[in-house]
């Protein structure tokens, strides 16, 4: 099967799906609404998409905040005591649409036909939630935790949906463009 044949038998089972002409490195890539995404990775487990390889999330609201993160005074042994590295804020990169949303990114394999899909789905930020796909792949047990755990994304239906890298105490989500370090009991 090719990537072409793929899209028109996927696109016939889920009609709103749309083709991203600019995809990830020449694989297949389709965006979902939230709705579609169960029904359209079920389709595609039954026609022999049987190992998910990642699922992973990137927030679009803004470049990277630098009051989320901690800073060593002298991070650099090789500079001289007492001298810092320059740090900048970070600037909007030009041409790039920033917008109030998330997109949580799902890579699928046919290790049968040695083909890859790329799904995703765009969720706002304020209340960034999609279906949990543990159901149909046991390995997205642990990695939705983890997009749960360092960005906020709810994944309704996970059967135990917590933290999984950061400790209890870490106040947001550290992947988050907005985060802001609260300082707690290591600082």
């Amino acid at each position: 099967m090719t990537q072409d044949e793929l899209w028109a038998q996927l696109s016939a089972a889920a009609p709103k799906a749309q083709k991203i002409d600019a995809g990830v490195k020449g694989y297949l890539t389709v965006k979902l609404a939230g709705e579609d995404l169960v029904k359209a990775v079920t389709w595609l487990k039954q026609h022999g998409f049987d190992y998910l390889d990642m699922i992973t999330a990137v927030d679009y609201s803004s470049p990277v905040e630098v009051k989320g993160f901690v800073f060593d005074p002298n991070p650099n042994h090789f500079l001289p005591e007492g001298a810092t590295p320059q740090i900048e804020a970070p600037t909007k990169t030009p041409g790039f649409t920033y917008r109030d949303a998330m997109e949580v990114v799902y890579c699928l394999s046919s290790l049968k036909d040695r083909l890859k899909v790329f799904i995703k789905v765009e969720v706002p930020r304020a209340a960034a939630s999609v279906q949990s796909l543990v159901a149909l792949f046991k390995a997205a047990d642990w990695q939705e935790r983890e997009v749960f755990d360092l960005l906020g994304v709810r994944f309704e239906g996970h059967p135990n949906l917590s933290k999984i890298l950061t400790p209890e105490f870490i106040q947001g989500h550290p992947l988050r463009k907005d985060y802001v370090h609260v300082p707690d009991k290591f600082d």
